[in-house]
């Protein structure tokens, strides 16, 4: 029994905390206890009573004893690091601040990223069952214009009556919902009349998503047809009150209802895929009851949750049987109609999780991102910050090589090498926590223009807080350890004699600082080179022709729905102001640049074709300044030209046309007529966004078979426009005193085409100016350790006749050639880059030599700048100064 000795982890704890005095007596009693309770209780209770015992020990009284004059003796040596370190920021103001400043951006930008990309991985996880949410989405085979790689059409909008069935037939389906968003009604209550947009939804929604109820039963909600639920900006637009369950409004939906009031719900937060301010029920959408018994028609984006612990590919086999039942037979007409190849399904569902269709680029949606975004900008805030960390060691370095006469009456007076390596660190990181707060205030102070750029909404509650404060902090102490230790291992290790007699060197080492700061400028470069061309290519399709004039041109939708009364508000219209003097035209269509469009599919010749269609007027052309390539526009009247067309060159070009004016398009594929008679050729332009080439389209005036005209475009005279609108409303309340007047500018419409595209710019010009600023701080760091180093070789250059101009070139021409190598590094990376991005769009600008040589020029100005401080400080030094240096 007596071979068996007490625990020995907890006995070196004890030693470790036991002041020594009192060690030996107390380690003797419990040894004795235990071999007392191993004879009684034998070795596992034995040995636990020992931990036992020994744990009592750790008492506040005995850890003060043992600790309380190291205690003193810790607080006088921290203090006196505090007030060293003071000193030498006090001493050397500059280099701190810039020090302090560089780490911060830093700092603060990685922050700002690190929100960004919090914020897109949050999107739709702040509802209970997210996890069970899924959106039912179509791939369907392209029948009209397939590639071999990519043969599939993906939507989210499929049909109307699928969202019921799949409640009904599918067991692992617990609740479904269908949601159509976006669409325009006017809203009443007395004489508040406002346009505004519904979403259409199942009863399900409410116990699908977790969207607070502020007010009303939610088991109830639109349980019954005309119902609404409202959010509470609109229950105070329209009720100056949230106290509104009961109260009326008045919907035109294809004519007049009153609906109740029955519940208030909090507006959905930024980072949900779901957004709405007004929900009324499916049943009370444009033509529900012809589309709900409809399966050739796809418009309705249907979300659906599964039971618990449901099996998804159980419900992929369900969903197959669906086509299989309420498509089968007309899927099968269309694989024989259209050739499709063996092997590929004409037509199948699929489901993403609700949680990740905010990151999925395969199909379009609200507020979709694409991801690589957040990966590029993660990336760009690594290397801005590796690009402040290297700067930050290079600048120490820099300061530090001044301190070696210091150095050596420390240890001359007895410090250690470990105490002078303690002080080092604990001087950087004190620097680096100064840093971390300026950043995170600079944080604070960007991010209102950051939320700008990006179009996010970020913020603040106490969990981002900590996560914001504890990466700062971590970076603080990692930074400013790792650039206090180096030079303090490099100092410490001079000995006295050497440094006080002078006899060790000041010159500090900055070759291994060459390789990074030649990394960081080409990161800077590859920014500027991207930058540069993205300005360019921006420019270029905000100033492009696109072949009509849409400047001054204000769109005015007509109120009025999809009929013939539409068409009369726009004759009205155009009536009216043509006693005005500031209008020079009005034209109606069906919709304008950006808000839509129509397009039809044709078999003409066994071949399928497809084209576009605008409804318009025969002031249509004439207003916006379309150039007529040949025929002619479409007659006043408007009768006799009611069912011919015109075409743009595109669509003659596809159907191979030599004389367009003696052809006919049965677009409508009649089998009792040639089709409509083209009775013009206009010059292509771009109705679509300049991502996409021109495709075959032409315009109609069959209202029948295209629609009606829902939208009014108004050329304003020049010189007009900034009284224009008021005059206009006038006008509009003149007309109809009981629609709301809307209006946009065309010019603003097609801009927002490239809204992603002017945000991502502006979000690379903001990093490049980052990577600049802190790059710059990096060069000026090895522009300092040069011109130490250097300081008495231009002392005795300057005493052998050498002028100004020829030490600033000295000490300046290889921090030139370290900016070309960096612009050699970077060119051909940016030149790859921006071609992908460029890929984009079908038309853009050509990547040449001057945009690099730009750029060149631009990165080889502000590298000569930040280097010149140093080069001029040390062409203008006495050489009576520098001669004794070292």
């Amino acid at each position: 029994m007596n071979d068996v000795r007490p625990p020995q982890r907890i006995t070196r704890f004890l030693e470790s905390i036991c002041p020594e005095y009192l060690f030996e007596g107390i380690i003797g009693d419990l040894e004795e206890q235990f071999y007392d309770d191993l004879e009684a209780l034998g070795e596992k209770r034995a040995k636990r009573r020992y931990w036992w015992n020994t744990l009592r020990f750790v008492r506040p009284e005995i850890l003060l004893r043992n600790n309380s004059n190291f205690s003193i003796i810790n607080t006088i040596m921290i203090s006196n690091y505090i007030k060293t370190a003071g000193r030498n920021m006090a001493k050397r103001k500059m280099f701190s601040f810039i020090n302090a400043f560089g780490l911060s951006i830093g700092i603060a930008f990685c922050i700002l990223i690190f929100l960004y990309i919090k914020d897109e991985k949050s999107f739709d996880k702040f509802h209970t069952n997210s996890h069970k949410i899924y959106r039912v989405e179509e791939k369907a085979y392209d029948f009209w214009d397939p590639e071999p790689d990519k043969p599939y059409n993906y939507s989210a909008y499929i049909q109307t009556g699928l969202g019921p069935v799949l409640k009904e037939e599918v067991p692992q389906v617990q609740f479904a919902t269908r949601f159509n968003a976006g669409g325009n009604a006017i809203i009443a209550n007395g004489e508040k009349v406002f346009t505004e947009q519904l979403a259409y939804i199942d009863p399900d929604f409410f116990k699908m998503f977790s969207f607070k109820t502020l007010a009303g039963n939610v088991d109830q909600f639109l349980s019954e047809k005309y119902q609404v639920v409202l959010t509470p900006k609109i229950a105070e637009k329209y009720f100056d009150s949230q106290d509104v369950l009961g109260k009326t409004l008045k919907i035109d939906i294809q004519g007049e209802n009153e609906f109740t009031v029955v519940g208030i719900i909090a507006s959905p937060p930024a980072n949900s895929s779901l957004q709405f301010d007004m929900l009324v029920s499916q049943t009370v959408r444009p033509y529900y009851d012809k589309n709900v018994e409809s399966w050739q028609n796809f418009n309705t984006p249907t979300f659906i949750q599964l039971v618990d612990n449901a099996d998804v590919v159980a419900v992929n086999e369900s969903l197959a049987k669906i086509v299989d039942k309420y498509m089968g037979e007309a899927l099968a007409r269309d694989v024989e109609e259209y050739s499709i190849p063996e092997g590929i399904k004409p037509f199948e569902y699929q489901l993403t999780g609700f949680q990740d269709i905010h990151l999925d680029t395969q199909i379009t949606w609200t507020k979709s991102s694409d991801p690589k975004y957040a990966m590029i900008l993660g990336g760009i805030a690594l290397l801005i910050l590796l690009i402040a960390c290297i700067n930050y060691i290079s600048l120490s370095l820099t300061a530090s090589a001044a301190r070696q006469t210091e150095v050596g009456v420390r240890k001359s007076v007895g410090a250690q090498r470990g105490q002078l390596i303690n002080q080092f660190a604990f001087e950087s990181v004190i620097l680096a926590f100064l840093s971390m707060v300026i950043g995170i205030i600079l944080m604070f102070i960007f991010l209102p223009a950051f939320n700008e750029f990006t179009n996010k909404e970020l913020s603040f509650d106490a969990i981002t807080i900590m996560q914001v404060f504890g990466i700062g902090l971590g970076l603080a102490v990692v930074v400013g350890l790792i650039s206090g230790f180096y030079p303090a291992f490099y100092l410490s290790a001079a000995k006295p004699s050497q440094v006080l007699k002078g006899g060790f060197t000041t010159k500090m080492k900055a070759g291994f600082t060459k390789p990074l700061v030649v990394l960081q400028f080409a990161l800077s470069a590859f920014l500027i080179i991207s930058s540069v061309i993205m300005y360019q290519q921006m420019e270029y399709v905000t100033t492009k022709d696109l072949g009509y004039d849409q400047e001054q041109v204000v769109v005015v939708p007509t109120q009025m729905g999809w009929n013939e009364e539409s068409n009369k508000a726009v004759e009205r219209m155009r009536t009216r102001l043509a006693q005005e003097s500031f209008v020079s035209g009005v034209a109606g269509t069906s919709l304008s640049f950006n808000q839509g469009y129509s397009r039809y599919g044709y078999e003409i010749d066994n071949e399928y074709r497809s084209a576009y269609v605008f409804a318009v007027d025969p002031q249509y052309i004439e207003v916006l300044d379309i150039e007529m390539a040949e025929g002619r526009n479409f007659l006043t009247d408007g009768v006799n030209d009611s069912t011919d067309i015109i075409v743009n060159e595109a669509l003659v070009a596809d159907m191979g046309w030599e004389n367009p004016l003696e052809e006919h398009l049965n677009w409508r594929e009649d089998s009792a007529s040639l089709g409509s008679k083209i009775v013009g050729v206009v010059k292509d332009y771009h109705f679509l966004s300049l991502e996409r080439t021109i495709e075959p389209m032409f315009l109609s005036m069959d209202k029948n078979e295209v629609g009606y005209l829902q939208q009014m475009l108004i050329k304003i005279k020049p010189g007009e426009l900034p009284n224009a609108v008021d005059k206009l409303q006038a006008v509009w309340n003149e007309l109809s005193p009981d629609k709301p007047f809307d209006y946009t500018f065309m010019d603003e419409d097609i801009a927002r085409q490239y809204a992603s595209y002017e945000r991502w710019m502006s979000i690379m010009g903001l990093a490049t100016l980052f990577a600049i600023l802190i790059s710059c701080l990096g060069l000026f760091g090895l522009a300092g350790i040069n011109a130490i180093n250097r300081t008495k070789e231009m002392g005795i250059r300057k005493v052998f006749g050498a002028e100004v101009m020829n030490i600033f070139v000295l000490l300046n021409r290889q921090y030139i050639w370290l900016a070309l190598i960096a612009f050699v590094i970077a060119s051909p990376l940016s030149w790859y880059a921006m071609n992908m991005w460029l890929e984009d769009f079908e038309y853009g600008i050509e990547i040449n030599w001057p945009i690099f040589a730009i750029s060149m020029g631009l990165g080889l100005l502000i590298a000569l700048i930040t280097v010149s401080y140093h080069a001029v400080k040390s062409a203008y030094l006495s050489p009576a100064e520098t001669l004794k240096y070292e």
